[in-house]
């Protein structure tokens, strides 16, 4: 079971990664109305880049949590969060990103003059595609990760602290302690 929930992070982290990178190709390419990036000083211009940047991770930022904590979240106290798992296969969907974009740059010979901003800045730019996309979705599940593990603390524990033999009784640790008495079974004994 343990290897089931692995697994299951590390696909959810490369399907995250990859719903990620779309979402921010399809936010990017929407953009905001002319008049907009005319009052701002035109749509390449650092300061407009950087925002649609900025609010393109902070969107990631919010569905990255929300989906890691679904993926994440405990339901029995002894069931850890896997967030390394989660974010190793955010790793491997970055990567693979990457080289994607890298074939893309080199097939493309007109985006070699694209500016420095256009290619680290724009989220459908190769071969980035972002480059602040993936601060977004790793501190989004660093943060789920971490409301799991509050979750995990706060469920009841499944087994017990101490192991005693049947029958045996508990050593009473002194007046400061808070353990319980056993109390006696009681059911009958049975008839001969």
């Amino acid at each position: 079971m343990k290897a089931a929930r692995r697994s299951i992070a590390f696909v959810s982290g490369l399907l995250l990664y990859c719903f990620g990178a779309g979402a921010a190709m399809k936010y990017a390419s929407t953009g905001l109305p002319r008049q907009v990036y005319t009052a701002l000083g035109g749509r390449f211009s650092l300061h407009v880049m950087l925002g649609e940047a900025l609010a393109i991770v902070f969107l990631l930022f919010l569905v990255a949590t929300l989906w890691a904590f679904l993926t994440l979240r405990p339901s029995r106290r002894r069931h850890r969060p896997y967030v390394a798992w989660m974010m190793s296969g955010v790793g491997v969907a970055w990567a693979g990103w990457l080289i994607f974009g890298a074939f893309s740059f080199a097939l493309k010979p007109r985006s070699y003059s694209a500016p420095l901003q256009t290619m680290l800045l724009s989220s459908d730019a190769a071969p980035l595609f972002g480059a602040l996309n993936i601060f977004g979705v790793i501190a989004g599940i660093w943060l789920a990760g971490r409301l799991a593990r509050k979750r995990q603390l706060g469920l009841p524990s499944t087994r017990s602290r101490h192991r005693h033999g049947e029958g045996a009784p508990r050593v009473h640790a002194g007046g400061d302690s808070t353990e319980s008495i056993p109390v006696p079974d009681p059911a009958p004994p049975p008839l001969n």
